[in-house]
């Protein structure tokens, strides 16, 4: 029993030693039908009825009732809505606009050509996608987002538009229409 024999009691000693240490292991865990059996779970102890604690006077002052969290969403924006699109345009009120052709471009649409500038509030020339030009001046509502012209200068026309914001309140903004945009050639 030589070389043989010693390695046959080595490899039975190490199974025996894993087998072991994995019965160990599995006591701590809760076998099938008998973890409900082994764990106990502690009852709450009886509460006095009502009549009894109303009845005896008791020397512990009243403990806080612990009250649910309620949110308030007064003030706040929705979380679920999306904060970069939710500008609504606001129609004047007060004031009956035609719809005029200029009303069913947007801003981004239309480019600024001409402006003539001299005696009054000057008035400029913008050129539609399809290249049909139309005049404005200031006062014109111009843009499909009711945009109206402030004013009209030698470089640039300023359109103001107004918006109702993702917490509902008017807000105004200023778009410029530059004659030249940055990066255009002024020969061409």
């Amino acid at each position: 029993m030589g070389r043989e024999g010693g390695v046959k009691i080595f490899i039975i000693f190490i199974l025996s030693a894993v087998i072991g240490l994995c019965l160990v292991g599995c006591d701590q865990l809760p076998l099938p039908g008998k973890g409900k059996e082994q764990k106990a779970t502690p009852k709450p102890p009886p509460q006095a009825a009502p009549q009894q604690a109303a009845s005896s006077p008791s020397t512990e002052p009243p403990k806080e009732i612990e009250r649910d969290y309620v949110y308030d969403p007064t003030g706040k924006r929705d979380p679920f809505q999306p904060f970069i699109a939710a500008q609504t345009p606001v129609k004047p009120v007060g004031e009956e606009i035609p719809v005029t052709p200029l009303q069913k471009y947007d801003l981004s649409q239309l480019k600024l050509v001409a402006i003539i500038v001299g005696t009054g509030d000057g008035s400029a020339m913008v050129q539609d996608s399809e290249g049909k030009g139309y005049i404005i001046k200031k006062g014109v509502y111009v843009g499909t987002n009711y945009g109206k012209v402030k004013a009209v200068l030698k470089d640039r026309v300023i359109v103001e538009e107004r918006y109702k914001d993702y917490m509902g309140q008017v807000k105004e903004k200023e778009i410029i229409l530059r004659l030249h945009p940055p990066g255009e050639e002024k020969g061409k």
